[in-house]
């Protein structure tokens, strides 16, 4: 290095800390220039990062040819990229900064290697700029390697129903022919021979059998398709009262306890109707005092919107849905009426009668036994159905009503309703063979699809932003900067005076240094005069 006494060589920033450069290499504007290209480059990372979030958002996985992740990691490389060109160019203004403005050689140290040494404490101590270059290259540092994971984050892959609405066709009457369930033996008794169509509906009931549409476009749902479609059923016009009753009490004895019954009647005018009747003990406090529920339902025949879901060609009435299925209109089947002769076409109300209220009857009394310790039931007839909805579980009772009178039982009203539904709703299919209803379903179908994470891509945009501003405030005061300054080894050994870069004359930046010696030849060799032996570079003949 030259010496600093009197008459010896001395840096050229030393002679003249803003020297006159050529205009083609005066710096302000090309470090300007390159800040804002690069600034630019990184909040169009910023932009193109959110977009692609957002834009994927809920979208099908097929719809994008190139993944977002994919799309994520190239722009984060790209900001990377740009950050390190930016923090790269930060450095060396803030180096010939402390230059211009005098500083410790060890802060110049401190400020190039920017905390990359294993011990930053030293640069920490040094002066305001050396700290903050080190600051600055942690927090560049920290997030050139969390933006991507946190990017990835921000966009996953999940399965989500896709729904869009479908035209279906289903076959299916909307009136139910006299006959379909069978003939009628005696209207007046309520007696019907049961036909193949209505015992063949009864089994499908009964056993629950799956009904199945057509293999062919239009009937076949790829997915789940679910909607109303108009069909041959009943309407319901029902209410409920109550009484209590003593059950210990010898009055309860041969009371009726449990009940379903129906009963076909007609109005003074000719409307027949069914009369669903049924009656239970729903409930016992601990005097063993039992409130008796009836529900009676009117039944007429009726033109209903079944709900329903097919998947591929299975169809399924949603029986959550029956009770309050909308009803188009209702009607009279002459086979339902009591003059009805023998041997004519039951109507439907006299198959559901016959099928259905034949096969839920029931008829439950109350046995109060003399030595028993609790009052019993026992059916006159069957009495499947009163065993099926009784509470059995000691927890559906108080200690005292379960050991003195545990006779309760559920309500068998939905269950029967429901029944009669599916009932009709397969006869009304198997009569509509090439009658199809056309109606409009929601058609779900599960597929993958990007979901967009607003938070994980909220933390990855703004750790980048703190980054860029983290960066672009090293850039302040580089208007005191004449030319484009870089690190280079030359440019900085020019600064200091080292001879053999003295014939670049007053070039200070690397490019001019180049112009002017870039061909010479140098070697480094050792030096010794009477006071030392040192290493040096020296030119070459």
């Amino acid at each position: 290095m030259a010496s600093t006494t009197p008459g010896s060589p001395s840096s050229s920033l030393t002679q003249d800390p803003h020297p006159e450069v050529p205009a083609s290499q005066s710096g302000f504007q090309q470090t300007l220039w390159s800040a804002i290209i690069l600034t630019l480059i990184i909040m169009a990372c910023i932009g193109a990062s959110a977009g692609i979030v957002i834009a994927s958002d809920k979208q099908a996985v097929t719809s994008w040819k190139v993944q977002p992740a994919v799309l994520l990691a190239v722009l984060s490389s790209v900001l990377n990229i740009a950050l390190t060109a930016a923090m790269s160019m930060s450095i060396a203004i803030t180096w010939w900064r402390a230059v211009l403005r005098g500083t410790k050689l060890a802060n110049l140290h401190h400020i190039w290697e920017h905390g990359t040494n294993l011990n930053p404490l030293p640069a920490l101590c040094g002066d305001v700029n050396t700290r903050k270059v080190v600051l600055v290259a942690g927090i560049v540092a920290a997030v050139k390697f969390i933006n991507n994971p946190l990017l990835q984050r921000a966009s996953d892959i999940i399965t989500h129903d896709i729904v869009t609405n479908e035209t279906m066709m289903l076959d299916v009457t909307q009136r139910l022919p006299d006959g379909w369930p069978g003939k009628i033996q005696n209207s007046s008794m309520q007696l019907v021979i049961g036909g193949p169509h209505g015992l063949s509906a009864a089994q499908g009931w009964w056993s629950n059998s799956t009904i199945a549409s057509h293999n062919k476009p239009g009937y076949y749902c790829n997915g789940v398709c679910t909607g109303n479609v108009p069909g041959a059923g009943i309407s319901l016009d029902c209410n409920s009262t109550t009484i209590t009753r003593d059950l210990l009490a010898n009055s309860s004895h041969n009371s009726i306890i449990f009940a379903i019954n129906t009963t076909l009647i007609e109005t003074s005018v000719g409307v027949p109707s069914l009369l669903m009747t049924s009656l239970y003990s729903s409930s016992i406090n601990d005097s063993c005092i039992a409130t008796i529920r009836i529900d009676t339902c009117k039944i007429d025949a009726a033109v209903v919107e079944y709900p329903i879901t097919i998947r591929g060609t299975t169809v399924t009435l949603n029986y959550d849905k029956l009770q309050s299925m909308a009803v188009d209109s209702t009607y009279i089947s002459a086979g339902d009426l009591s003059t009805t002769p023998p041997n004519a076409g039951a109507g439907p109300l006299e198959g559901i009668s016959d099928f259905i209220g034949y096969y839920l009857f029931a008829n439950v009394s109350e046995k109060i036994h003399a030595g028993y310790l609790k009052p019993t039931y026992l059916g006159l007839g069957q009495s499947m159905m009163a065993d099926m909805f009784y509470s059995a579980d000691s927890s559906s009772y108080s200690n005292y009503t379960y050991a003195k009178c545990n006779l309760k039982w559920s309500s068998p009203t939905k269950y029967v309703i429901n029944s009669m539904h599916d009932f009709m709703f397969r006869s009304a299919l198997a009569a509509g063979n090439g009658t199809a209803q056309i109606f409009i379903t929601k058609r779900t179908n599960q597929a993958l699809v990007f979901h967009s994470d607003y938070q994980y891509l909220g933390a990855a945009l703004g750790v980048i932003f703190l980054a860029l501003l983290a960066v672009l405030s090293l850039f302040w005061r580089s208007w005191e900067l004449r030319w484009n300054v870089s690190l280079s080894p030359l440019e900085t050994a020019r600064a200091f005076g080292a001879p053999v870069l003295q014939l670049a004359g007053r070039n200070l930046a690397v490019n001019g240094i180049l112009d002017a010696v870039g061909d010479m030849s140098v070697r480094y060799e050792r030096e010794t005069t009477e006071s030392r032996s040192a290493m040096i570079v020296r030119k070459q003949a």
